[in-house]
């Protein structure tokens, strides 16, 4: 396996990369991995590697460069960690798009990064980027999938989830039951699309809590292995 970090030019400053690819020349699918509301800590590699085994290529940007590079709850200072919530809602989808756009330059210059259809993958805050990614680029990203989705159904008028009926290619959503920071009773509007899609499928796992599926904290083993397994098979039926 290949790991490696980074520094992209954004119009917002240097924004850091991590990629986890297999061995080889490739070229490989490429996954882009939103990694969760605490930042992309060890947890979050560790995942990106069980992706990576699969045979892709997954890539995973610094949501927080604008702050400063790499920042995680890990890594926190005192007072970054008083203004977490603010930081983290203060990151736009206009500038998750705009790193986006960052990242799809550098996978153009990568042989080793396949060509589209692509996949996605987000964590909390990250599943909501995953539903932008999948209306915004739907000529790229046929595969999304989100664990443990927040902040994806709002009063504004563009919800991220009012987009939904009109993506093409296959979407899984995995909730907790324990889960009292997003439940899916907040989300019902978009777990009611999701089960319209022909290939969508949602599931809310039993004795799961928010974050459920990043290694440390609260993971939950039984309910991550079927989340990923779930996830591999979304990614197998359109990218490979």
């Amino acid at each position: 396996m290949i790991e490696q970090t980074e520094e992209l030019v954004t119009k917002a400053g240097p924004m850091g990369v991590h990629i986890v690819r297999p061995d080889g020349d490739g070229p490989f699918p490429v996954v882009v991995y939103f990694h969760h509301g605490p930042g992309l800590d060890d947890g979050s590699k560790e995942s990106m590697g069980w992706i990576a085994a699969w045979g892709y290529y997954v890539i995973s940007h610094d949501r927080y460069h604008r702050e400063r590079p790499w920042m995680t709850r890990d890594n926190m200072t005192e007072e970054e960690g008083k203004r977490f919530f603010d930081i983290l809602l203060g990151t736009t989808d206009d500038m998750v798009e705009d790193d986006l756009a960052a990242v799809l330059g550098y996978l153009e210059g990568d042989p080793a990064a396949g060509p589209a259809p692509m996949g996605c993958i987000g964590f909390c805050i990250g599943a909501r980027s995953v539903l932008r990614t999948m209306a915004n680029h739907n000529d790229l990203f046929k595969a999304g999938v989100g664990f443990h989705p927040s902040y994806t159904v709002t009063e504004d008028e563009d919800s991220p989830h009012l987009a939904i009926p009109e993506v093409e290619g296959s979407i899984y959503l995995g909730y907790g039951t324990e889960d009292t920071m997003q439940p899916a009773s907040q989300q019902q509007p978009l777990i009611d699309i999701v089960e319209t899609l022909e290939h969508g499928e949602v599931e809310i796992h039993e004795g799961a809590d928010h974050g459920y599926s990043v290694p440390g904290g609260r993971f939950h083993q039984a309910a991550a292995d079927l989340s990923y397994r779930k996830a591999r098979a979304v990614f197998e039926r359109e990218l490979d």
